[in-house]
């Protein structure tokens, strides 16, 4: 069916909008010269589409009563089993309701995308199936991922798996809980400000952010391009190790894949920290709204690392301090127009697009008030800046972040990973809608201060518990050079079985 045509008035009213004046003289030669550009679009549906991802028919699934789920982990419920045979034979697995699942519901946390149901298998899906994993669920992630607490989920708040009524940490909450919980064995995470690590944190598990680009994002509901990362969550090091051996390598599709180099990621899990250098990073410590129990504890981690014969010694690096502010004009201005106006996936890459989605979300695009208080901030914020700005802060951040880049790796050329906390806190209570816009979006950013700044340089960052105290989990993070994934396991193994 043809697509329509503008009537002078509307063409009128765009260019108004658009302050081209002048044109207002001539609109009905713009109107026909519009008119007549359209028949390109008329002809888009005439060309077949190559299919670039796994397909499948309806799958059986179901929503969780709360007797069932009492911490909200789940989203739906169901079951895909994989191959009979595999590096993952036997192993649930549970899958961030950000990536899509072929014939399983998604709502990617909010209520503007219910009812969608996507026709194709993320490309790591249809890795960890043909490795033998089951896949048993969608689990509950924060509204659109843009929330690090795990309250903005539009069907109500995960909690904690060690206390109720406190936060699991987001986006991945509830892949999170459900690893933490035995309810699934492994589970797949996606991380743009610490999404997997901040959740690992809060609930004691391990959480891997990859090296940007190690792990196809294709399949995925995109935040920003130059921070999408996908990976595993795991109980145990060793499990995410497995997990990310499966999902790690090029795909041929995502274009966020340049010069990937796949390790072996379990060869040397037992071989010890004997000879390799961590570096306690001294700007990871002591923040603003951080907690001195925190600090203490992942202090004693490195105590014990060095009495398993690493060498540990403290090293500076003064721009971590200010990487969240490079992260926040590239995340903020690259949401607000994911968010806003490209129906949740962005434009200008060689990507796979869900067009299924982006129609599903232009229909609902005058729903836009149902979104929560931190989106509304967030998508604020940058229209603010689109407006007053244009896109030059976005430039200088992406400009300035090699900058930073180049730090860290300055860094770990003198030391093989870099040590501090995941999160500069525990696990803190839910936050009560009464209490206020404030509140709700301090408890939605809180902790991501050592987290975001290698979302945008790109290294790998691992996320392990290293005790209780108060009865919650402490994260400890280790971060390593490009690629490198291979040491931070070494590490955490040998601290995880210390």
């Amino acid at each position: 069916m043809p697509l329509p045509r503008p009537t002078p008035a509307e063409l009128a009213g765009i260019a108004e909008r658009l302050g081209y004046r002048s044109a207002l003289d001539s609109i009905d030669e713009y109107t026909a010269l519009v008119s007549a550009m359209l028949d390109a679009y008329d002809a888009v549906d005439a060309v077949g589409e190559q299919p670039v991802l796994a397909s499948r028919g309806p799958v059986e699934s179901r929503f969780p009563t709360a007797e069932e789920d009492p911490h909200h982990a789940w989203y739906v419920r169901t079951s895909i089993r994989g191959a009979a045979e595999g590096p993952l034979a036997g192993m649930k697995l549970a899958v961030k309701d950000s990536v899509m699942v072929a014939g399983v519901p998604m709502m990617n946390g909010a209520d503007l995308l219910e009812g969608y149901t996507p026709d194709v298998d993320a490309t790591v899906v249809t890795r960890v199936l043909e490795a033998g994993a089951e896949i048993v669920g969608k689990t509950a992630c924060e509204y659109f991922c843009l929330s690090g607490g795990s309250h903005t989920n539009a069907h109500g708040p995960t909690h904690n798996p060690h206390r109720h009524g406190w936060s699991a940490g987001g986006s991945s909450s509830g892949s999170a809980v459900a690893v933490a919980t035995g309810e699934a064995d492994l589970a797949l995470g996606a991380d743009q400000a610490g999404s997997i690590r901040m959740p690992a944190s809060f609930s004691g598990i391990v959480g891997l952010k990859p090296t940007y680009g190690l792990v196809p994002y294709t399949g995925i509901a995109p935040i920003e391009a130059l921070i999408d990362h996908v990976g595993p969550m795991a109980r145990t090091v060793e499990g995410n190790a497995r997990l990310l051996q499966v999902i790690a390598g090029a795909d041929g599709v995502d274009p966020r894949q340049r010069d990937v180099h796949v390790g072996n990621y379990t060869a040397d899990l037992g071989a010890g920290v004997r000879g390799l250098r961590v570096g306690v990073l001294r700007e990871g410590f002591g923040h603003p709204g951080g907690e001195p129990d925190v600090d203490i504890q992942v202090r004693q981690a490195a105590t014990v690392l060095e009495k398993l014969g690493a060498d540990v010694a403290e090293v500076s690096i003064p721009l971590h301090l200010l990487g969240p502010a490079l992260w926040t004009p590239i995340a903020i201005e690259g949401l607000t127009e994911t968010v806003l106006r490209n129906q949740g996936f962005a434009i200008s890459r060689d990507d796979h697009y869900p067009v299924d989605m982006m129609e599903h979300l232009l229909r609902r695009r005058g729903d836009a008030d149902r979104l929560p208080a931190n989106v509304k901030l967030f998508t604020l914020l940058g229209s603010y800046v689109q407006d007053t700005l244009g896109r030059t802060y976005y430039g200088k951040a992406v400009n300035r972040v090699r900058t930073l880049r180049a730090a860290y790796d300055a860094a770990l050329r003198d030391v093989d990973v870099l040590l501090m906390p995941t999160t500069p806190q525990k696990a803190q209570p839910l936050p009560d809608p009464a209490d206020g816009v404030a509140e709700w979006c301090r408890r939605a950013t809180e902790m991501f201060a050592n987290t975001c700044p290698f979302d945008v340089t790109h290294h790998p960052a691992l996320s392990l518990p290293c005790g209780v105290s108060d009865g919650l989990p402490v994260g400890l993070m280790l971060v390593g050079r490009h690629f490198d994934e291979a040491t931070l396991y070494r590490v955490g193994q040998a601290y995880e079985h210390s």
